[in-house]
């Protein structure tokens, strides 16, 4: 049993919190969103990881972001989805609902201009807040498409993580691999070239500084662990692949 989620204060942002049933210490996870934000899947995921034992912490990177609020969910998705090359752009929107396009444009607007930069330091704010826990014991971490970028990159920080997990995220710069201490491993998309071309360069840089790195390459669009069931085995088959290896690293 588990006592469901709640949402939480955490250093200066909140949180969707969801515990597990038995008494710490525990394994903690530190969840991390997709550009979408903390929607009703990605709650009931932590939920999941919750009756398996682990402390998972969803931080809220747009806390202080009033602009989110004013758009749809599903509208940051097709934006996010149709990049910023003007051509693409176009292409994407030729495609669009007439009535859609103006809300798609007006959220790529505002992913455009949010604060990206600082949301690393929102994550390792509730790294830190999570390993100075007593009742935790040790702490990894799993994002998605932005959330899953944000695990390399705390990952780079050098934070005392026990295990990463990477879902159709870019890699840290490679100048920085060799401070991550953790082992990770990562999912990604065939068809999402401009993310999963530069995995075999991050692979490579891993490997020559003796950091463990597993990943699989997916015959999917990006963003197909959170995306409905469009691509059922693949999406099936990467969580499980996750969950076993969070187990692993975690709960030995």
């Amino acid at each position: 049993m588990t006592s469901g989620g709640e949402w939480l204060s955490l250093a200066d942002h909140r949180a969707f919190v969801a515990k597990p049933g038995a008494a710490g210490p525990r394994p903690a996870l530190l969840v991390i969103h997709a550009v979408m934000g903390i929607d009703a899947y990605i709650r009931g995921l932590a939920e999941s990881w919750a009756a398996l034992g682990y402390y998972a912490v969803i931080p809220d990177l747009y806390t202080h972001d009033p602009g989110f609020k004013q758009h749809e969910q599903e509208h940051i998705e097709m934006a996010a989805h149709m990049g910023t090359d003007p051509a693409r752009q176009k292409e994407f929107l030729d495609h669009c609902p007439a009535e859609l396009r103006a809300a798609v444009m007006r959220a790529r607007d505002w992913i455009s201009a949010r604060p990206g930069s600082t949301y690393i330091n929102t994550i390792r704010a509730t790294f830190d807040q999570l390993r100075g826990n007593p009742d935790i014991r040790a702490v990894g971490t799993i994002g998605f498409c932005m959330g899953g970028r944000l695990v390399g990159e705390l990952a780079a920080t050098g934070a005392d993580l026990a295990a990463g997990v990477i879902h159709y995220g870019g890699p840290p710069k490679l100048s920085e691999v060799a401070k991550i201490r953790c082992p990770l491993q990562g999912h990604y998309a065939s068809t999402d070239t401009g993310i999963t071309n530069k995995i075999p360069a991050f692979a490579e840089a891993m490997k020559m500084a003796g950091k463990p790195f597993t990943y699989y390459v997916y015959e999917a669009d990006h963003g197909f662990t959170l995306s409905g069931n469009r691509f059922p085995e693949a999406k099936r088959l990467a969580m499980a692949r996750s969950i076993e290896f969070l187990n692993q690293q975690l709960q030995p």
